[in-house]
């Protein structure tokens, strides 16, 4: 998850998270941190082939295309 992260299409801030699909087999104390400051959001563990890669922390806009 170390990506750059892109601004929302839709209200063009910088403040988006990357989503983290699927069920976190390690959440560890780095990932709680992670999710508190909004740089990840828990996308849940229904995984599909058309799941958003990114979250805006300002208008909750879903865009882009995970990759696995």
């Amino acid at each position: 998850m170390d990506e750059i992260k892109p601004p929302c299409p839709e209200c063009k801030s910088n403040n988006v998270a990357q989503i983290f699909w699927g069920y976190p087999a390690n959440f560890d104390e780095k990932m709680e941190e992670q999710v508190k400051r909004k740089e990840i959001v828990m996308g849940g563990c229904i995984v599909t082939d058309h799941d958003p890669n990114w979250e805006c922390n300002e208008c909750y806009n879903r865009w882009g295309e995970r990759e696995d």
